[in-house]
């Protein structure tokens, strides 16, 4: 990967079309081990890239073609890890967690600034035909922005002992992540929708409480804390908006999932826990557990986007028959807007055009300021916190890998602020 990642004339296409093959592969090492990772780093940004290559995202671009003949060594070298006899010492399975994810950062970055590139070239050319284009290449960039991110706090997660308040966080927000994911990702529905934004609304503002505390015990400094502030206040704000409407669209559907419900409320109440009076500065991972969160919210707000765009998004059809009626009331329209025989059967249907767009908008947003939180959690990173000293314990650092991060550290950098 880092051959690939000081080759020249790459074309950013290409690497995007060839990312999702690195991530699957990636994830099929991953579960050779014989340990897993409990904060299923690479599981989950397995899941956030499947979704860049979907029918959805890719019909201005990158669109079908080739794939990245520089990423195909590192493909290559993957599947063969994964063919290959597992570790048995538990220090070299940590090791192969640790490069597993260090590849991923590597080539998250790699990719991330080839689509940047791609995007100002095509600003640079002010053609007004490239802008379904552009729009495409700024999504897939904070996408794969929110990847490094996610990928990087795997890198430099810090050493903390098993059973502690922050590995305990670490692993609930890796559960909470493949589970909503695959719920949202296998049902498609504004059910689910519903009860995703909600545990993400009761998340962040716990996560809000959180960050206060650390912030009092001198985990993050008060620069940090005053930039991070209102963009958490943001993103809770956008996951209500995307809460109501989704509920609206569940109308008289609205059973809770269990695994979705547990999963959301171990993360919401650890969060509380680090909230709490009680809560010391050894306790709290700004690397590895809130910056997690925020790539996985971004990444649960573009899984969501993706189903409405791609017409995949049900709801059941008196719900929309409702809405759409109270919305839009025509006193021409005596009829039922959807199918009678849909509203007679209680059917769940896929949502027309209006009602597509009534929720994209509130996605929209709760992308939008999910991806604002990451930019700004970029001050979590230890590269940059290096030279900070918190208050409450003058000593302590975020520590790193030895046999993985100083290796990396040289050749890639963390997201900038």
């Amino acid at each position: 990967m880092l051959r690939a990642r000081s080759s020249t004339g790459l074309n950013a296409g290409e690497l995007v079309r060839g990312w999702s093959l690195i991530a699957r592969a990636a994830r099929a090492a991953h579960d050779r081990l014989p340990v897993g990772d409990p904060n299923r780093t690479v599981q989950r940004i397995e899941a956030m890239s499947s979704s860049i290559t979907s029918p959805g995202q890719n019909q201005a671009w990158p669109g079908d073609g080739r794939r990245s003949e520089a990423l195909a060594p590192v493909h290559g070298d993957l599947v063969a890890a994964a063919r290959a006899t597992p570790p048995a010492a538990a220090a070299d399975v940590e090791i192969a967690h640790r490069m597993l994810i260090a590849v991923l950062w590597v080539g998250a970055e790699l990719v991330a600034e080839r689509a940047r590139d791609h995007g100002y070239d095509l600003e640079f050319d002010r053609n007004p035909d490239s802008e379904p284009e552009r729009a495409s290449v700024r999504d897939v960039f904070q996408r794969m922005k929110a990847i490094e991110t996610l990928a990087m706090t795997g890198v430099f997660r810090p050493d903390v002992p098993l059973g502690s308040p922050s590995a305990d966080l670490g692993a609930a927000l890796g559960r909470w992540d493949v589970i909503a994911h695959r719920a949202l990702l296998a049902h498609g529905s504004t059910v689910v929708l519903h009860h995703v934004a909600s545990l993400e609304v009761a998340t962040f503002d716990a996560f809000r409480a959180a960050t206060t505390r650390a912030h009092v015990l001198g985990v993050i400094d008060s620069l940090t804390a005053e930039r991070i502030d209102p963009a958490i206040a943001g993103a809770a704000s956008a996951w209500r908006d995307v809460e109501n409407i989704a509920s609206q669209f569940s109308f008289g559907h609205s059973s809770p999932d269990r695994d979705i419900m547990g999963a959301g409320e171990e993360v919401r109440s650890r969060f509380s826990g680090i909230a709490s009076l009680t809560c010391r500065a050894e306790d709290v991972d700004v690397l590895g557990t809130f910056t997690s969160h925020l790539a996985t919210s971004m990444g649960l707000a573009a899984a969501a986007r993706d189903l409405v765009d791609e017409r995949e998004l049900l709801a059941p059809a008196r719900a929309i028959n409702r809405l759409l009626r109270e919305q839009n009331p025509r006193p021409d329209h005596l009829g039922s807007i959807v199918s009678a025989a849909d509203l007679h059967q209680g059917r769940v249907i896929p949502l027309p055009a209006e009602a597509r767009q009534a929720v994209r908008g509130p996605l929209d947003l709760a992308f939008a300021a999910s991806a604002e939180a990451v930019r700004r959690s970029a001050a979590f990173d230890p590269i940059y916190r290096s030279s900070l000293t918190p208050t409450s314990e003058p000593g302590r650092t975020l520590s790193r890998s030895p046999e993985v991060a100083p290796t990396q550290r040289s050749v890639a950098r963390a997201p900038s602020p």
